[in-house]
């Protein structure tokens, strides 16, 4: 070989190095510049939305500010319905993504098997304070003390009184925060009232669960005390909701029989309330009648407002824990990104200081007529409480409820209460 060809070979291998050389290292730049993200598209509160990439883009927008160079990639399409499946199958692959929210009831679970990062740590030293959240939006992403997810948005739900209907019966209504007493003197008071043959108090979506905590009981369990449906606080739950049954013929009162006017109350979500076009429009234009906004009724501090939240973890096994970190503060902290997700999914800010805004008080005074207002829905945020952290408290609440429901539409509740107790405590055991 030549000394010209030995020079030619010599220099396209030093070539070759410095390109594989080259791709090497953009690829592990690269990688530590992408961050994958597990979404679904639509509403997290099975509403009609179309917009819930709208909300993530602006995400990404913002975050880009700080981070240009950084690219955030998540699959489009995946439905709701399909998400928690997706999800197991990234898991089990080894392909997790960075960053996911996480699927509905399944919180307790993945948390549980250690699919989630810790980030306790995190919080502390980037200053990040608790203060910040609504603590019933905090806790949901909390398990054995450790904060393992961050609360994205928020869905409480709450009373919508037809005014009307109580002025032409000559009952007075009650205020805002008002207590289960007063849902049973006005449910009797309609039921022996002939006006226009209204009878109906209450519709039957206000249900078992709810009835239990306006008087503040929990569905708990310790290592030496498995759940419990017979104390003082279970058993006048349990009555309120038999009563209601009863004399205001709850069981039969519908949502439809609300809209037309017929019933006084019934229970609503946030991104119900604020999506469909029927509350509160259809209800006052179409059937004439003025409404109001309240929070569930309650006893003195008790916590009787049932708050979803949708929320974001971080992969236990992420790949870029430290950019997911980041993305999950400008989704779950950055106050622009928050109004927007208020704005767009309907759902409620997890930041009080969003909700209490004066643009958000006059959006919401604009489309609920002065009915809901921002120091109304900061009360009923505040109202919230938790669900239990059971690793497995989707199934154990819907043996629950189907046990408890049949045993009050048969009337045989007080027969069957221990063994539906027997029963829960069974699956707990699971």
């Amino acid at each position: 070989m030549t000394k010209v060809k030995k020079n030619i070979l010599f220099l396209s291998i030093l070539l070759l190095i410095s390109i594989l050389t080259a791709v090497i290292k953009y690829n592990s730049w690269q990688a530590k510049h992408i961050l994958t993200v597990g979404i679904y598209t639509g509403s997290p509160w099975d509403v009609p939305n179309n917009n819930q990439y709208r909300v993530f883009d602006y995400a990404i927008k913002e975050f880009k500010k700080k981070h240009p160079n950084v690219q955030i990639r998540y699959e489009n399409g995946i439905q709701k319905s399909d998400y928690r499946n997706w999800l197991s199958e990234k898991m089990v692959q080894g392909k997790s993504p960075d960053l996911m929210i996480v699927p509905n009831n399944s919180f307790n679970l993945l948390a549980s098997n250690g699919a989630f990062k810790d980030l306790s740590g995190l919080m502390s030293t980037n200053n990040v304070s608790t203060q910040s959240f609504y603590p019933v939006a905090l806790k949901a992403g909390e398990l054995n003390g450790k904060q393992y997810a961050l609360p994205f948005q928020a869905n409480p739900r709450f009373m919508v009184m037809n005014k009307d209907l109580l002025i032409k019966n000559k009952i007075f209504a009650p205020s805002f925060n008002w207590t289960p007493a007063e849902l049973k003197r006005i449910c009797r008071q309609l039921a022996i009232t002939k006006y226009q043959g209204s009878k109906l108090g209450i519709t039957s979506e206000y249900n078992w669960s709810d009835a239990l905590m306006a008087y503040n009981y929990r569905l708990s369990k310790t290592k030496d005390n498995p759940i419990q449906l017979t104390t003082a606080a279970a058993i006048k739950g349990f009555n309120l909701i038999e009563y209601l049954r009863n004399i205001g013929q709850s069981k039969i009162a519908n949502r439809d029989l609300f809209d037309q006017g017929k019933v006084a109350f019934t229970p609503i979500s946030l991104a119900k309330y604020q999506t469909y076009t029927s509350y509160p429009y259809y209800v006052t234009n179409a059937n004439n009648f003025t409404w109001n906004c309240l929070q569930m009724p309650h006893i003195k501090n008790a916590k009787a407002t049932q708050v979803d939240i949708s929320m974001f973890a971080i992969s236990s096994k992420a790949r870029n824990p430290k950019l997911a970190w980041q993305f999950l503060k400008t989704l779950c902290i950055n106050k622009r990104v928050q109004e927007k997700a208020m704005e767009i999914n309907k759902g409620c800010s997890v930041l009080p200081k969003v909700v209490l805004d004066k643009k958000v008080q006059q959006a919401l005074s604009h489309n609920s007529q002065g009915s809901l207002t921002s120091t109304k829905l900061n009360a009923i945020m505040n109202n919230g409480y938790t669900e239990p952290k059971f690793r497995n408290f989707g199934e154990i609440y819907s043996v629950l409820d189907h046990s408890i429901t049949k045993a009050l539409d048969t009337n045989t509740l007080d027969d069957q209460i221990f063994y539906i107790q027997q029963q829960a405590n069974t699956e707990l055991k699971n």
